[in-house]
């Protein structure tokens, strides 16, 4: 394993500095290698002072740290949390480094980006003034969230844990100590992975449903009627002592009981089609990995590539309006729900709204930079899909 730490302590004699050289310790006793780079020790301008960051001329020790990151499996950045945020200097050694053509290639006119350090992985450890809840809670981790988000992620390095330690100030000698010590352990576990065997199956989880997300679904919508029919038979079959244990009654006058559990199945296919907007356009909403160099050998493929990805989106969007008009219909005509309006508004205003958003600045290359808020909101409408059925099955019934 391949680790550099990079101290962001503007004091090499800080305990920050005593955190990442713990770090440092116990990483190389269980056999890694590991690099550290002080950021106060560095000697370059962190202005970003012409119009692009690529066009800079990077100083030697800049020219070392983009080398040492290159080299590196894993990275972790060590730094108090100054104002919430990054020290100034941290920031700019970011600034300067993390420049276009290292970090992440853009390209404007296909609307995507190629990010260039996918495949390593990070970890963040910040010392606080504050208790970490208060930090957490009240203030939203601006700072990890900056280095998180906005910086590796953006160019495809997977953050695998964030440390927050404090409150320094007032902290004992055995406070201390213990902090010490968890880092020498940190170090010595990440000697033999950065991902934990949990991080590591939904990763391949996640993987393995974006690539094959349209069959996938297309298989849930084939089987789920089997499955409803079978969940009915053995439902219905039982006593109705069992059906009063998973929360049913017996109908008045039938002579079969009929659950809850049973008129809540009604809502799955709701449900499933509601959530079709986020299974396929998770992958076609995150940004275009084009190949740079392919783009330079065959400008005619990679247009084709464009085209193709374009076909696909406005295919997506189809899909979308057709399960919003299928689900508002499901619940008007099938479930019999004409009498509770509001709850017919609810899913139409989140459809179309979840279908506006897809539809603005189609062609705008930042629509396709943030799928987050896309697929949230096409979360929030398969729910607002099942909630009626519930409610139908429930009190409102």
């Amino acid at each position: 394993m391949r680790i550099l730490v990079i101290l962001g302590h503007p004091r090499r004699d800080s305990f920050g500095a005593a955190l990442a050289d713990e770090y440092h310790t116990g990483a190389e006793a269980e056999g890694a290698e590991v690099r550290c780079i002080a950021v106060s020790e560095l000697q370059f301008d962190p202005e970003v002072r012409s119009a692009d960051p690529e066009h800079q001329t990077l100083e030697p020790d800049l020219e070392a740290a983009q080398s040492a990151i290159t080299w590196a499996e894993h990275l972790v950045f060590v730094y108090p949390t100054f104002w919430g945020g990054l020290p100034a200097k941290l920031k700019g050694f970011i600034d300067r480094t993390f420049t276009p053509g290292f970090a992440f290639r853009s390209f404007p006119d296909a609307g995507g980006r190629r990010k260039l350090l996918r495949g390593k992985t990070a970890e963040i450890i910040t010392t606080l003034d504050m208790p970490p809840e208060v930090y957490r809670a009240r203030y939203r981790r601006p700072g990890i969230e900056e280095l998180r988000r906005a910086v590796l992620r953006y160019c495809g390095v997977q953050t695998t844990r964030a440390r927050l330690i404090g409150p320094i100030a007032g902290s004992t000698h055995e406070d201390r100590a213990e902090w010490l010590l968890e880092q020498n352990h940190a170090g010595r576990r990440r000697a033999h992975g950065a991902r934990s065997g949990l991080q590591q199956s939904a990763r391949a989880v996640a993987s393995f449903a974006v690539r094959h997300r349209i069959t996938l679904y297309i298989g849930a919508v084939a089987i789920l009627p089997l499955l409803q029919q079978l969940a009915s038979a053995v439902l219905l079959t039982l006593s109705p002592a069992a059906s009063i244990l998973i929360g049913g009654a017996a109908e008045p006058g039938a002579g079969a009981p009929r659950t809850d559990l049973l008129a809540h199945l009604q809502a799955l296919p709701a449900a499933l089609l509601g959530w079709a907007p986020a299974m396929l356009l998770a992958g076609e909403l995150l940004p275009a990995e084009l190949s740079e160099a392919a783009a330079r050998r065959d400008p005619e493929l990679e247009r084709r590539r464009r085209i193709t990805s374009e076909r696909r989106y406005r295919a997506a969007l189809w899909i979308s309006g057709a399960a919003l008009l299928w689900v508002f219909g499901l619940q008007l005509f099938v479930y019999g729900l004409d009498r509770h309006v509001w709850l017919l508004l609810l899913v139409l205003a989140s459809g179309k709204t979840l279908f506006n958003e897809l539809t603005v600045h189609l062609r705008t290359p930042e629509t396709r930079f943030e799928p987050e808020r896309v697929v949230v909101l096409a979360l929030l409408f398969g729910c607002a899909c099942i909630i009626p059925t519930l409610l139908q099955s429930g009190a409102v019934g």
